[in-house]
């Protein structure tokens, strides 16, 4: 069996290189190897060129290899992701000295949109040094859509031995999740229902039923409110390393506002999870 892949794009930044210890982690717990690709807009670099500049040569990475391209940049790693069958791209928000008024810089956000495979997003200003994944958070509306979130935020919950944090926020207003099967906030989120023990067990257990390779550390919290607002209150106040979230790939301006809104103020890296990934699709405006 081929060992999989996760693939780590530079582009000769400081910045940039604050994705490496993610993938680092993530690449020793789930038993893949990194690419460190760097594509420029010239003749590339000789490999042991671009090891001694990223500061690589005689790193300690989890069984790591080096491509330099020239190209476009985005295009260079949807091509690399999708050719090598990459597991996960993790890279930064931004690598400019100046954070885009975007949220993403142009390469992160056309990659995330068009990407075959879950994007790990990283701030380059966070320090992430030793970062290794204890508390994950797996947002939740209750509907079907946001499943394809929970079995990539179990396996790494697992294969770290992480607490899953799993939150279902209901915001006053909004409508339930419209898919069949879908376990919607009860209703008066604010006070102790009596259908509320059965209704956290069956959550649990449905979840429990996407990920069944084994126990899991799992724990359900139930808030009320602006959705990305909790988010990011909960990933602060308890610490979390790592927030995953399902996206349904609209990145509009009246879409995708709590993505937006985690995205933008997350206190650690957020992975993009999209629930129809296509390989190399052609650009879109969504």
């Amino acid at each position: 069996m081929t060992e999989p892949l996760i693939l780590v794009p530079l582009d000769g930044s400081t910045h940039a290189l604050a994705a490496l210890p993610v993938a680092d982690a993530l690449g020793e717990a789930l038993g893949a190897s990194l690419r460190i690709l760097q594509v420029t807009s010239g003749a590339p670099p000789s490999l042991g060129t671009l090891a001694q500049s990223l500061g690589l040569e005689g790193a300690a990475h989890h069984a790591w290899s080096l491509e330099a391209r020239a190209g476009d940049p985005s295009e260079s790693i949807l091509e690399t992701a999708c050719a090598a069958k990459a597991r996960l791209i993790v890279m930064c928000t931004h690598t400019a000295s100046a954070r885009p008024t975007a949220m993403l810089g142009h390469t992160a956000l056309d990659v995330l949109r068009r990407a075959p495979c879950p994007v790990v997003l990283v701030s380059p200003v966070q320090d992430l040094k030793g970062w290794r994944p204890r508390r994950i958070l797996l947002p939740h509306d209750g509907g079907t859509a946001a499943d394809i979130a929970v079995g990539p935020a179990a396996e790494i919950a697992r294969a770290t031995d992480a607490e899953l944090l799993i939150v279902e926020v209901g915001a006053p207003g909004a409508g339930s999740p419209l898919e069949p099967g879908s376990f919607p906030v009860p209703r008066y989120v604010d006070q102790a229902q009596h259908e509320w023990s059965s209704w956290t067990d069956e959550v649990l257990a449905r979840l429990a039923r996407l990920c069944p390779d084994g126990p899991l550390k799992a724990r359900l919290q139930v808030l009320g409110g602006d959705p990305g607002r909790e988010i990011l209150r909960v990933a602060a106040d308890q610490s979390v390393d790592l927030i995953v979230v399902a996206w349904k790939g609209a990145w509009s301006d009246e879409r995708a506002h709590t993505l937006k809104a985690v995205v933008r103020d997350a206190p650690c890296p957020v992975m993009v999870v999209r629930a129809d990934p296509s390989c190399c699709s052609p650009r879109s405006s969504a």
